[in-house]
């Protein structure tokens, strides 16, 4: 290329201001940048200025550099435009090496201004600068050595390849040789490999040795074939990394150490440089650095899939994508977990048993009213020598058999035992429907706790990303001589502690999943997804329409109170378990008394049968002069009878006195218990309600603690405030955003407090039931004498 002589600066006295704009090629984003860069130019430059963006001045080449120069060279020598700018590191490779300037340009995109050998001067303020008269560029300032050493600390690797485009490669020669020897500097052996139209070819072009690939930007690719480039690097586990930032990483690539390239910024930053060379600066003079927000980002489910385990040290650094585990394809919400625990709870389980075993216990004690049938057989021998055999009163040998049957026609005491048992079995189910409803509430309690620490750790993540532009606005100053060394140590102290506070929230969360994961016997360690919850889901029963109908002012809420206290006393099953007892204990009370003149009355008989044996000959033959009477060979019995104790030694009056004293007992008791549900049904309601209320309150507390902060980081960053005022801001910035992301879920903990009080969840009620609970609520209001529509 010919030595065009530098021409001086341009003047430029313009009234509408035409700024024209070279694309390297076609691109799925060049809409979204040509929107960011017009608007912000026409933004800073109103109303001193009037910035239009004619047809004629937009170019969007090939991709190829010989099209790129062509675009270039037309807007350049079109006489209607009055500032260039290149969005795309071939226009702006161009530009920038082209030589002497007519007109202003401003080269958006330099990928690396030393390997291209651009021109580099240092200003006055210490800023670099190009020291071209009408040419400025853009150029994002990073530490490639620092880079690679970060990125070997998310998956160690010795040989990376590159992808770069082709046409980038082309353009700029310098830049192959520099990126392999800053790969070299950090004991890296680079491949180079030049991206041209066909992803298939790049892969295929990758080393069989490599070890990780570093994707640089490949703005020609469409958006299918990029994906089906990050699909093949997944499809050969490779770990991917992305220069251009986080929406590749959210695409598939394994991990980048930037935010996007932040469009907003960047246009805010050529906007104010447009507006500078307006005012009638030199272009030469502006600063040419851009200073991107570094923050690692890893996608855990490519991570998963390549099969990396990135270390503690990285997760608890980075900001994790896709970090929900498939955990087998489940997805709970707050219905489905409190219904598996309690189908599948082993507390629940065990208890189960037992009831089964209590309906046998019944089965005994109903035993004795039913008939009793015994049979018995015996055979009898005798000595020769006894007398009886002597005399011929009994054989040598003789077998019996014997069947008997008794029935108790009467008896009271028999009545009451299977009565009482009865109720015994009543308070048994009823207690297992109490440890029910207490393992519905931890189920209910456990996945809310999910949600909210699910949520703590995402606000400490943020909170630790804010602490890191914290300490890039410290390095800026540090650098530009307002701060001092010690706010950037700070600050670094600051982002260690708030790791910490980060792997906390993560160890919560982990804690708050193995608590529901055993309520609902599933492994304790299983991953699930989870839904949010609607606050006005009737099946909450105090939803949120629920309460701002019925509750929406302190005489309404009264009424409400009444109503779930009523439904809490009828529905609790601690009360139906002690009313069992009573019921149990009154029989007790009752068969005592009536044992005073109450008898058993019982009838029985027996039937015996005996052969009448065999006897010595001599017997037989023996003459006597009185003659024995042989025993029947069948005899039977039947008979009535009544037993009544007459004198117990007072056993019977101190019973029924026991049992009377047991029943004055267990009817306190039930007043007692009464009361207490009553206490915590009315409590939970009222912290509830507290809780309800609070939730707009603390969003409007976040809010205004997000403003202060903006205000303060403001003023930090101009010099104005020191590095405590920002630090409080923040830390109170983040308790605020917990308390605001987290009043739902305090609402919602309360709420299952008061389902739990009222002895019902709702999410076990039908739709039928649910729609009975609320015509009794209408009733109740009616009357009240209250019309929750129209207030009292």
């Amino acid at each position: 290329m010919a030595v065009v002589p530098l021409l001086a600066a341009a003047n430029v006295d313009c009234d509408p201001c035409a700024i024209g704009l070279v694309f390297d090629g076609p691109a799925s984003f060049n809409v979204e940048m040509r929107a960011i860069f017009e608007e912000e130019i026409k933004a800073v430059s109103a109303p001193r200025f009037t910035a239009v963006f004619p047809d004629s001045g937009r170019k969007v080449a090939d991709w190829s550099l010989d099209g790129v120069r062509d675009a270039v060279e037309s807007v350049l020598a079109d006489p209607d435009i009055d500032i260039l700018l290149t969005a795309g590191p071939i226009a702006s490779s161009h530009a920038v090496t082209r030589g002497s300037l007519s007109k202003p340009v401003v080269a958006m995109f330099v990928l690396d201004p030393e390997a291209q050998r651009f021109p580099l001067s240092t200003n006055t303020d210490g800023e670099r600068v190009s020291g071209i008269p009408n040419l400025s560029y853009v150029t994002f300032t990073r530490d490639p050595a620092e880079e690679l050493s970060t990125l070997r600390e998310v998956v160690p690797f010795r040989r990376l390849a590159y992808l770069v485009s082709q046409s980038l490669l082309d353009a700029v020669p310098a830049l192959e040789e520099n990126l392999g020897s800053a790969a070299r500097l950090d004991d890296v052996q680079p491949a180079i490999i030049g991206v041209g139209t066909s992803v298939d070819a790049a892969l295929a072009a990758i080393p069989p040795q490599a070890d990780a690939v570093y994707v640089t930007p490949l703005l020609h690719l469409q958006p299918a074939d990029f994906d089906g480039l990050v699909q093949g690097l997944i499809d050969r586990s490779l770990p991917a990394f992305s220069y251009w930032g986080r929406r590749e990483v959210d695409r598939g690539l394994l991990a980048s150490l930037y935010l996007d390239t932040d469009m907003l910024r960047l246009g805010r930053r050529v906007a104010l440089h447009v507006r500078r060379v307006l005012d009638g600066e030199d272009a030469g003079d502006l600063p040419v650095d851009f200073h991107r927000s570094e923050r690692l980002t890893l996608n855990m489910e490519t991570a998963r899939s390549i099969g990396l385990h990135p270390a503690w040290a990285v997760t608890t650094a980075a900001e994790l994508l896709h970090n929900e585990l498939p955990g087998g394809g489940r997805r709970l919400d707050l219905t489905s977990a409190v219904r598996e625990a309690v189908t599948a709870n082993l507390d629940l389980a065990a208890l189960d048993r037992s009831i089964a075993a209590g309906k046998q216990s019944v089965r005994v004690a109903r035993a004795p009213l039913a008939p009793q049938i015994t049979a018995s057989g015996s055979f009898d021998t005798i000595d020769r020598d006894n007398p009886q055999l002597v005399l011929g009163l009994r054989p040598t040998w003789r077998p019996v058999a014997s069947l008997g049957i008794s029935q108790q026609l009467y008896s009271d005491g028999a009545k009451a035992r299977v009565a009482v048992e009865g109720h015994a079995q009543t308070s048994r189910e009823e207690a297992r429907a109490e440890l029910a409803l207490d393992i519905a509430h931890a189920a209910a309690v456990g996945y809310l706790n999910v949600r909210r620490a699910r949520i703590f750790e995402r606000i400490q993540r943020q909170n630790l990303d804010l602490t890191r532009t914290n300490l890039e606005s410290a390095q800026s100053r540090r650098r530009i001589g307002v701060a001092r060394a010690s706010e950037v140590i700070r600050w670094e102290n600051q982002i260690a502690s708030n790791r910490r506070a980060v792997i906390n929230a993560a160890a919560t969360l982990e804690i708050a999943r193995i608590a529901l994961n055993r309520l609902r016997h599933r492994p304790l360690e299983e991953h699930f997804a989870t839904a949010d919850v609607d606050l006005a889901d009737p099946a909450l029963l105090a939803s949120s329409s629920t309460l701002d109908t019925y509750a929406g002012n302190a005489l309404g809420f009264a009424v409400f109170r009444d109503f779930m206290a009523s439904e809490a006393l009828a529905e609790s099953p601690e009360l139906r378990q002690l009313d069992a007892s009573i019921a149990a204990t009154e029989r007790t009370v009752v068969a005592a008394r009536r044992s005073f003149w109450s008898p058993i009355v019982a009838a029985s008989g027996n039937v015996i049968a005996a052969q009448p044996g065999q006897g010595p000959a001599a017997f037989e033959s023996l003459a006597a002069p009185f003659s024995f009477d042989r025993p029947n060979a069948l005899n039977w019995t039947l008979g009535v009878s009544a037993t009544l104790p007459l004198s117990t030694g007072g056993a019977r009056r101190a019973e029924q006195s026991r049992a009377q004293e047991q029943l004055d007992q267990l009817r306190l008791a039930r007043a007692a218990a009464a009361e207490r549900i009553e206490q915590r049904l009315r409590s939970a309601l009222h912290q509830a309600g507290a809780s309800y209320a609070g939730i707009e309150l603390v969003e409007d507390a976040a809010a205004a603690a997000r403003s202060n902060l903006d205000l303060v980081r403001d003023a930090y960053e101009q010099g104005a405030l020191p590095i405590l005022d920002l630090i409080d801001a923040q830390n109170a910035s983040l308790v605020a955003e917990q308390r605001a992301a987290t009043a739902v879920y305090d609402f919602l903990i309360d709420l299952m407090e008061v389902h739990r009080a009222t002895g019902r969840f709702g999410f076990f009620m039908d739709p039928e039931d649910l729609s009975a609970f609320g015509e009794r609520l209408r009733d109740f209001y009616t009357k009240a004498g209250y019309a929750p529509s129209t207030g009292p």
